[in-house]
């Protein structure tokens, strides 16, 4: 059974899973509740259910606790070298992030017909209205809540991306899309950025840009973000404080913010792997999904 996370307004990394190990592995995504398989995602944590067989496929950890491994884990990759580390695995086992394999199911047009696109995480497309917004930086905006396909196609069309998913960045390496790693909101998760950097051996720089809201946040949180945020001024407190919620954004602040990221797009060097290190990576992951889907017919597992 495939073990993912599911959300209700969507999610590319997550709606990845479904959409990836169809193609490639269907007898994995068999609604069996004894045998559960990691895939793509952050999904190595204390919260894996304790009980069934878990079979991983570079799946990687968060900041948070790992789980603790014992002989119901089957590991055959992970997504990065940090992730290896906390879980105490051999480096071999650190491979990368398998929504690369996306890339096999990709037409890519050699004429992009999206200059400079904007990825946001999933949760801070909430926050302002970032389609009417990119338009107004020039910019064509793909939503990561939008379905597998679209977002994959956008990927492809686009000359430069910028992005604060984590997943948009992976996808736009495989397909050779040049990309920019940018923070606006609290969600950016730093671990598993550098974790997958480390395993393409590229260096992780990302790019803060001043989040923007639509509306002001009236409540006792708002209070919380206020008070916090003058002690962050005062040099005091946690650096994410900086951009937590406290009113809608000024015409001015926008601006700002529009032009953070027309800067970036201009001017700042972009990020891709080498060009031979994605199919080599390719061939690895399809290897060690080769030996699962043998032991899975094989019954190993059971």
């Amino acid at each position: 059974m495939l073990h993912y996370f599911k959300i209700a307004h969507g999610n590319f990394g997550d709606a990845l899973n479904p959409w990836l190990w169809e193609k490639l592995c269907p007898e994995i995504c068999d609604p069996r509740p004894d045998i559960l398989f990691l895939g793509v995602g952050t999904l190595l944590s204390a919260r894996v259910p304790p009980a069934p067989v878990k079979v991983v496929f570079g799946s990687g950890c968060s900041a948070g606790p790992p789980p603790r491994l014992d002989d119901r884990w089957h590991i055959y990759c992970v997504r990065g070298p940090l992730t290896a580390e906390k879980l105490g695995l051999e480096p071999g086992c650190a491979l990368t992030d398998p929504a690369i394999l996306a890339r096999r199911f990709c037409s890519v047009p050699a004429k992009k017909s999206h200059p400079v696109s904007l990825m946001l995480h999933h949760q801070s497309m909430f926050h302002a209205n970032w389609r009417e917004l990119a338009g107004r930086a020039g910019f064509h905006c793909i939503d990561p809540r939008g379905d597998v396909e679209t977002v994959l196609a956008d990927i492809g069309r686009t000359g430069l991306l910028l992005t604060e998913a984590l997943h948009g960045a992976v996808v736009a390496d495989a397909l050779r899309v040049p990309w920019i790693p940018i923070r606006l909101y609290d969600r950016f998760a730093e671990f598993k950025w550098r974790d997958w950097t480390r395993s393409l051996q590229l260096p992780f720089n990302v790019f803060e840009v001043p989040p923007v809201y639509d509306r002001k946040l009236i409540s006792r949180k708002g209070l919380t973000h206020a008070f916090k945020k003058v002690l962050i001024t005062a040099g005091l407190g946690k650096p994410n404080w900086k951009q937590l919620r406290v009113r809608a954004s000024s015409r001015r602040a926008i601006s700002r913010t529009l032009q953070r990221l027309q800067q970036l797009a201009q001017e700042q060097k972009p990020c891709l792997s080498a060009d031979s290190l994605g199919p080599a990576l390719e061939i690895r992951l399809l290897e060690k999904l080769s030996e699962i889907r043998e032991a899975w017919r094989n019954g190993t597992f059971a």
